[in-house]
């Protein structure tokens, strides 16, 4: 194998040079993708490496399978150690620098972060954001099926057929059950919850209030799980797990993350 070529400085210099040209081009689209080693500065723990979290806990923990078995376990073995709400980091210097950037260019340049840390305002969080919640049901429906719609876009991210058949499920439910109480006919319960796919849950929102308490106090150890205002099932955060899809919710953007990357020039 060829050793791998460091960069002169003067190439280098280049690849500024043509960043910067291009964000001044409005034709132009950047797109900067962020990951866990933007926050190391701000103390947030890296997944990889030598100090990351998969070197202390099995990644295989991180999923739907693993939290349905036992909700109050998955919180207290895992998330809470590692991630309990109410932890304050503050944005550093390359945090700032891409906010500056976007700022200065709102047209041309775009940022999705895989960070779930919050510490970045007006991006695409692709993986979630600590301190929100989300709903999921009791089992998956079915296994993603490789045909989709638009099968012609340039990034496949996520599966638009399914996403959009739920979100067209719970839109007729809520509409159908608002009929119902104009009406004046008893409602029930709708079958599948907006949490699964349209809103995110906020600490705030969440049953039950000795549970809440816990973790605005930022406990590490709970008596029972978080549940769902809505349907009261155990609800896990709102963090992309290894087993989902990004169009398993709206909060991931899978569908803007497409768009910003087809169109990317750098």
């Amino acid at each position: 194998m060829a050793p791998v070529r460091k960069k002169r400085r003067s190439e280098r210099g280049q690849s500024s040079k043509k960043l910067a040209i291009s964000l001044t081009d409005k034709e132009q689209q950047v797109v900067f993708i962020t990951g866990a080693g933007l926050s190391v500065a701000s103390g947030v723990r890296p997944f990889r490496g030598s100090s990351g979290l998969w070197k202390e806990v099995i990644w295989k923990t991180a999923t739907r399978s693993s939290f349905r078995k036992d909700p109050l376990e998955w919180y207290n073995d895992f998330w809470l150690p590692h991630f309990a709400p109410g932890k304050t980091f503050q944005p550093n210097s390359g945090h700032e620098a891409l906010q500056q950037l976007q700022e200065l260019f709102p047209e041309s340049c775009h940022i999705i972060t895989q960070n779930v840390d919050g510490l970045q305002e007006g991006v695409v969080e692709a993986h979630g954001r600590v301190e929100l919640y989300k709903c999921i049901p009791e089992e998956d429906s079915d296994t993603d099926s490789d045909s989709d719609e638009d099968d012609d876009r340039k990034v496949h991210l996520g599966h638009r057929r399914k996403s959009r058949a739920l979100r067209e499920n719970i839109i007729k439910q809520e509409e159908s059950a608002e009929n119902q109480q104009i009406d004046n006919i008893p409602t029930r319960q709708t079958q599948t919850c907006r949490y699964q796919l349209l809103d995110s849950i906020r600490l705030d929102q969440l049953e039950p209030p000795l549970v809440r308490q816990a973790l605005e106090a930022g406990e590490t150890r709970l008596l029972e799980p978080p549940l769902c205002p809505s349907c009261r099932r155990p609800v896990p955060p709102q963090a992309l797990l290894f087993d989902e899809g990004y169009h398993s919710h709206d909060f991931y953007q899978f569908e803007k993350m497409e768009e910003l990357l087809g169109k990317a020039s750098v």
